[in-house]
């Protein structure tokens, strides 16, 4: 009775959501369009990104397979072909489009690099330059060690440009605590390893097809709907240019895939991430609020933090890989590649939407809804429910 109420009124909402679209679409007509929208500015932003890594998918593919820039099978990937390994190309060039496609909405002036704050700019060119390091590693295979170090450069130059976590939000704890200061050496330390880690966590969670790829687009949608209703338009711009492409690798991309993103991909995708957690709590300068910010990006925080773990606890060096990601062991339990990414999916929007619910954008019903939603995608819960019901 009590979940027949509750999906009742769940239907009542998304019946008038539909209702505001209907007529929305009915009076739509291409004069009335007003393109200096925030809404009609992310639009395009996302759609020129999505076109742009599209069409040039195939040119970078045909490009690795001419100069064999592939990454070949080995006893721990999972694909058995080689594969070209430059879709980080696609994925940035998309990225780039996108954010220029604001020339042709008339707002260049409210969207130009001089009225985007310094927090966003910095951003774009740390971006820019994580990007380059991947490619170069792509390219080149550098060592762990200069990955690394160039990846705290990085981080620490951004902290430099006072982009950075500075206050706390622990108002959950105490309605009092809700903008603690941190001391600036903690800062600095706070910043830097949460850059480098999320960078690293998410190049180590992209080991099956399509997984990182649809990890990022939940997370920063996640981010995106929390930047556009606290009205950050610059941030929410370069979020829908980011989340465009993609959307476009991931169709190249999905079991069984035809590009892999690289290292130029992950770590351009893991530092957007990173930074467009906290970003926004730096402009406002307002506490950040971690609690929110974990359990959105809570996979791939959790699947780092646990094979370290167990490398160390063995003895073995926590950059040497090996096959104890959660992916690898969810295909030890039987499942394919397909059903391992979609649960992991799943695990990733009910977290997220727990996460938006904490921060008071979405209402409560929604935490049902990603359960049911979370269902179709266990092909576990879908084998026992079939098993009942047959």
């Amino acid at each position: 009775m009590i979940c027949a109420d509750i999906a009742g009124i769940g239907l009542l909402k998304i019946n008038q959501l539909y209702s505001l679209l209907l007529i929305m679409f009915q009076n739509f007509s291409l004069q009335n369009i007003d393109f200096s929208r925030m809404e009609y500015v992310i639009l395009i932003n996302l759609s020129t990104s999505f076109l742009g890594t599209l069409f040039l998918i195939p040119l970078v593919k045909k490009f690795g397979e001419k100069f064999n820039i592939i990454d070949t099978p080995n006893k721990r990937k999972l694909h058995t072909n080689s594969i070209v390994r430059l879709g980080g190309i696609a994925l940035f060039i998309g990225f780039v489009i996108g954010l220029l496609s604001v020339l042709f909405t008339g707002v260049l002036e409210s969207y130009s690099l001089e009225n985007i704050s310094a927090y966003g700019r910095i951003f774009l060119f740390m971006a820019t330059g994580i990007f380059f390091l991947g490619l170069f590693d792509d390219l080149f295979n550098l060592s762990p060690r200069f990955r690394l170090f160039y990846q705290f450069i990085i981080a620490s130059i951004t902290w430099v440009n006072n982009l950075s976590i500075d206050t706390l939000d622990f108002s959950y704890i105490n309605p009092n605590l809700s903008n603690v200061e941190l001391p600036a050496t903690i800062s600095y330390l706070i910043t830097v390893f949460w850059i480098v880690g999320i960078i690293n966590a998410f190049n180590w969670i992209d080991g099956a097809d399509g997984l990182a790829a649809g990890i990022f687009i939940i997370a920063a949608f996640s981010f995106l709907i929390i930047e556009y209703t606290s009205g950050v338009q610059y941030l929410t711009c370069i979020l829908a240019s980011v989340i465009g492409p993609v959307i476009a690798f991931f169709i190249f991309n999905y079991n069984p895939a035809k590009i892999l993103m690289g290292d130029s991909g992950s770590y351009f995708l893991g530092f957007n991430l990173s930074i467009a957690s906290f970003i926004s709590s730096t402009d406002a300068n307002l506490g950040l609020n971690f609690v929110v910010v974990l359990l959105i990006m809570f996979i791939p925080i959790i699947d780092m933090a646990f094979v370290i773990f167990n490398r160390i606890k063995k003895g073995k060096s926590p950059f040497i890989p090996d096959k104890t990601h959660l992916h690898h062991r969810l295909l030890k339990s039987g499942l394919n590649q397909k059903e391992t990414v979609k649960i992991i999916w799943g695990l990733a929007i009910i977290l997220s939407i727990f996460a938006l619910v904490l921060k008071g954008i979405f209402d409560p019903i929604f935490i049902f809804y990603s359960f049911i939603l979370y269902i179709f995608f266990d092909v576990r819960i879908k084998r026992f429910l079939k098993k009942i019901f047959s």
